[in-house]
């Protein structure tokens, strides 16, 4: 069992590193110069330029460049923004709260709501509970995020002035009205993976309904209860759960549109704006943080199956 855990640590730790180094290779071969973002094109000489570049650390080979931050990053430094002249880590590291919390707020919300539902479903294949489930998960899939999160705000904002519509206040600070800040953006998010995953859930469902192992324990005199929750719901999690951990690392992307529409100062508004602004060493950073939280919602994931499926640890002790 350790080494199985070891190994997915390995496994989590190599993925990290390759994706930091595609995202620190593909930015500096898309169009636009930083230097000449920074200074602007018309205002300074070539050699302000050159020096400027000396200093940014840009006129190296790319690949001492690389190798420069790699070792810095091994001794937990992300590097200095290029164009606010801060710590990587203090830019990143302060925004990655508000998206952490959206994005736990809305695995909660869309776990937690689909689990019942996609269950319900299930029991009632073919009837009009079953319909109205599916359709409804249907067109929370369908809706792109922004339009639901309009939708929010005309109802609950505008309408009938329950809810803030925009802004961040950190939940250590002020944790009602922080928590007020965040029931809009991660209920749209929520509401958006809680339709994937009750057409997951429902599906599993029915498959393990119709088992043998459920109907001989139903046979046995077992309630519908214990054959539902006891035997039929643990299996069917097994897929759901590698679905679900998918749409949670998702989350970090639909953050993006959501922050944007909320005004939230988080991990995605910080890298839509660092991009555009060629700030290369924050976005190496934004996007290395996002793709650790995604390994860990793996990680995550391989855990519950060795809690929900007794093969995976007996795996794990052969290995």
């Amino acid at each position: 069992m350790l080494r199985y855990l070891a190994g997915r640590v390995l496994d989590l730790v190599l993925v990290a590193w390759i994706v930091a180094t595609v995202v620190f290779f593909l930015l500096r071969v898309i169009p636009g110069d930083p230097v000449l973002i920074l200074a602007g094109i018309d205002a300074v000489s070539a050699d302000s330029v050159a020096r400027l570049r000396a200093e940014m650390g840009l006129d190296r080979p790319v690949i001492v460049q690389y190798l420069g931050w790699l070792a810095d990053l091994l001794q937990g430094d992300m590097g200095t923004s290029l164009r606010r002249d801060v710590p990587v880590t203090t830019l990143v590291f302060g925004a990655a709260p508000a998206t952490l919390q959206i994005a736990v707020l809305a695995a909660v919300i869309g776990i937690g709501t689909s689990i019942p539902l996609g269950v319900a479903a299930a029991r009632a294949q073919g009837r009009a509970r079953d319909g109205a489930i599916t359709a409804a998960a249907l067109l929370g899939i369908s809706t792109p995020h922004f339009v639901i999160a309009l939708l929010f705000i005309y109802i609950f904002a505008l309408g009938l002035g329950l809810l803030p519509t925009s802004g961040y206040v950190p939940l250590t600070e002020a944790p009602i009205e922080g928590l007020a800040h965040l029931v809009l953006p991660a209920l749209t998010l929520g509401l958006v993976m809680a339709g994937i995953l009750v057409r997951m859930m429902r599906r599993s469902m029915i498959d393990e309904l119709g088992e043998d192992y459920v109907r001989t324990a139903r046979a046995k005199g077992a309630s519908e209860r214990r054959a539902l929750y006891g035997h039929a719901l643990r299996n069917a999690l097994i897929p759901f759960v590698t679905i679900a951990g998918i749409e949670v690392g998702i989350l970090l992307s639909g953050a993006v549109i959501i922050e944007t529409v909320f005004a939230i100062p988080g991990l995605g508004r910080l890298m839509i704006e660092t991009i555009n602004q060629r700030d290369y060493t924050v976005v190496q950073g934004a996007v290395l943080l996002s793709a650790v939280f995604y390994v860990l919602v793996n990680f995550t994931v391989d855990l519950l199956y060795t809690a929900l499926d007794p093969r995976v640890r007996v795996a794990g002790r052969r290995a």
